[in-house]
């Protein structure tokens, strides 16, 4: 019986080798060494890769961190003198505890809740759950200068 050879070239040396054609799993390298040493370089890569994504990562994580400190130190639209007078034009609030932007939308949200509060307030039985409606309406209304 004659047996068939195959050739293959090594991937980590270039070299060509032989190896018979039966059935099963085909050499890739031409020795344990070739082997070895294309284990190490893929590991070498992976663990350079990995420096370079940890050093990309901590790059923007700093980038980040400068964008978030240099909104932090802004102040809020119209809190110290930034605005002439006492109210906030935008909402009609007091500048004093009102010291940041609401929305049409939140004003509008903050006002049914104004209402809810106050209607569920008058219609309870329990004098403890009136005064805590109450109570929140009141800050609702502090806030939003309803």
């Amino acid at each position: 019986m004659d047996v068939r050879v195959i050739y293959r070239t090594c991937p980590a040396c270039g070299r060509r080798f032989g190896q018979p054609d039966d059935p099963g799993r085909k050499r890739r390298f031409c020795s344990d060494a070739c082997k070895q040493a294309a284990y190490r370089a893929r590991k070498r890569e992976q663990a350079r890769q990995r420096a370079q994504d940890d050093a990309h990562r901590r790059a923007h994580e700093e980038q980040t961190r400068r964008a978030r400190d240099r909104t932090r130190r802004t102040p809020p639209p119209h809190a110290g003198t930034s605005r002439p007078g006492p109210y906030c034009t935008g909402c009609g609030g007091h500048r004093g505890p009102h010291s940041f932007h609401h929305d049409q939308v939140a004003h509008d949200r903050a006002r049914r809740r104004y209402d809810g509060l106050h209607a569920k307030a008058d219609s309870t039985g329990f004098p403890e759950e009136a005064d805590a409606c109450r109570a929140k309406a009141e800050q609702l209304r502090a806030k939003y200068g309803l």
